[in-house]
């Protein structure tokens, strides 16, 4: 048993929480509960190495949005979300560089919090995630529920913002983002991990204070691992210099903070 199913067995979760944690191998087959299978193969830990990006599967993606492990763990990323200033900052670029009209889709939406704090900046800003609409999402805004490398509306949003969404792909995938990006799109903001010590160190720091969910601390330390330096994110997306100019910006909690536009 792995320390985080450790973790996981000593809180007072329901037993089905409990059996999927002494896996921490998650997969949902609905949208009421998630299954397990012992014949899977765990879910690795976090690689120490950082200088290199390590993508390994986060746990909360495998999870039914309902389930208690879930619910938690999101909570922990408002609070995370919070201390960061991620909302703040995302509204006081996207003000500066959304154009009268220009719609806007928010990619990786989650439970849709940063979609509506954005969305008088941003009437009708769409959402996309592979979890269905939420229930407090605004009244004539879009919602796509789809696989984002399977979407094929990019030509109806020249601004694109993702929060804590890139650090998810690996090299080929993001490449593949990039290349529908630079076709369609005009803005790209982003804000994902910092891969460094540092923001692990702080990460550890944090987790016990805000009495983090097993689940997030696992999720943290892979998200960090696959996080971004520099202008790596440029590259992963393989932007051309020539067409677009770009700004990389690392808070001093660890958010790598990415905008990127079209050059006229």
């Amino acid at each position: 048993m792995s320390e985080n199913a450790q973790d996981l067995s000593k809180q007072g979760t329901p037993a089905a929480d409990r059996q999927i944690g002494q896996t921490e191998n998650y997969r949902t087959t609905d949208h009421k509960r998630a299954h397990f299978t012992r014949s899977d193969p765990p879910i690795p830990a976090a690689r120490n190495n950082l200088e290199v990006r390590s993508v390994l599967p986060e746990i909360l993606d495998r999870l039914s949005p309902f389930s208690t492990a879930a619910q938690a763990s999101r909570r922990d990323l408002g609070i995370i979300n919070g201390l960061l200033g991620s909302r703040a900052w995302f509204a006081d670029v996207l003000l500066h560089q959304h154009q009268a009209g220009e719609a806007v889709i928010e990619i990786g939406s989650g439970t849709g919090e940063l979609g509506r704090a954005l969305s008088p900046i941003a009437p009708g800003l769409a959402g996309l995630d592979l979890v269905c609409r939420p229930v407090d999402w605004p009244r004539g805004s879009r919602w796509f529920e789809t696989d984002v490398l399977r979407f094929t509306g990019w030509k109806d949003y020249p601004v694109v913002v993702a929060n804590l969404f890139f650090h998810h792909f690996g090299q080929a995938d993001l490449a593949s983002l990039g290349a529908q990006l630079s076709a369609h799109t005009r803005v790209i903001i982003a804000s994902d991990p910092v891969r460094s010590r540092r923001s692990q160190a702080l990460f550890s720091i944090l987790c016990p204070l805000i009495r983090a969910h097993p689940v997030t601390r696992h999720d943290g330390r892979v998200s960090i691992a696959a996080g971004f330096r520099h202008e790596e994110l440029a590259r992963l997306l393989q932007l051309d210099p020539a067409v677009w100019r770009w700004r990389v910006k690392a808070s001093w909690l660890g958010a790598a903070r990415f905008v990127a536009v079209k050059r006229r």
